[in-house]
């Protein structure tokens, strides 16, 4: 008995055509995945870079209407028993449950807008933060070291401790960083911890220079610089210190970044 013979174009045959189109498809999707994939993630670090800068220009804004209003003075990298008895309040705000940013003279410059100080790169829960606060106060750190050495205790040579800087007093503003990307990496009690930082860590000049300077946006760190302008900054020279948290500075001294002296 002949067996009968199958048409070309028969069910059987569409669906091995069809399995093999679509194993095809399959394949082709996978290779343009592998290959826009790095491109999607630059795209959105470079996103978040954007957006970290338009943060740091605000603040920019904030500073020189700051300055103008204060004798060109800089403001205080952290008030004690303000404003009432033992409070602490920052330049991002006041210790306290929530976030309270008006006691802050900087930030009475920014509208009180607690946003300002944050960087995309650094969300909210990938750290832990400093002085035990339960919301975001600030991505960047203040050039303290710089503009208000008597929160790093430094005297001159007469005993005293140094006063605020004024902005006329410097001699290379559109170098010297006032905020910048910043995190601090230590172990208390032997854990390993990534926190925020609130203070910019100058390379030398402290007991244990530690780096703050957090070069999160693929390799560079964002800043604001005295003379408004904010830009991404690389290494200048050196290696990453802690290159597992991207953590280092910029340059290899103080000056002209950190200090201008």
């Amino acid at each position: 008995m002949t067996k009968a013979r199958r048409h070309p174009g028969s069910r059987r045959d569409k669906a091995a055509f069809i399995l093999i189109e679509l194993l095809v498809v399959i394949a082709i999707i996978a290779l343009l995945t592998s290959i826009l994939l790095p491109s999607l993630t630059a795209a959105k670090d470079l996103a978040r870079q954007t957006q970290c800068l338009a943060n740091l220009h605000s603040l920019g804004v904030a500073m020189n209407l700051y300055l103008t209003d204060n004798g060109e003075y800089f403001w205080p990298y952290l008030l004690s028993n303000w404003p009432t008895p033992g409070d602490k309040t920052y330049f991002w705000g006041k210790v306290s449950d929530p976030l309270d940013t008006k006691p802050s003279p900087f930030m009475a410059a920014c509208d009180f807008r607690a946003e300002l100080l944050g960087c995309p790169a650094l969300p909210w829960g990938s750290y832990v933060p400093q002085a035990g606060m339960n919301e975001p106060t600030t991505c960047f750190g203040y050039n303290a070291w710089c503009l208000d050495p008597r929160a790093a205790s430094r005297r001159g040579s007469d005993g005293k401790f140094l006063p605020r800087k004024k902005s006329s007093e410097l001699t290379a503003p559109h170098e010297l960083f006032v905020f910048n990307d910043s995190a601090m990496f230590w172990a208390p009690a032997g854990v390993p911890i990534l926190q925020n930082s609130t203070f910019l860590e100058p390379i030398s000049g402290m007991w244990i220079p530690t780096p703050t300077s957090h070069f999160r946006h693929l390799g560079k760190t964002d800043a604001l610089c005295a003379d408004g302008h904010a830009a991404a900054y690389g290494l200048e020279g050196g290696t990453m210190r802690l290159p597992a948290q991207n953590l280092s500075f910029v340059g290899t001294t103080n000056v002209p970044h950190y200090d201008q002296e």
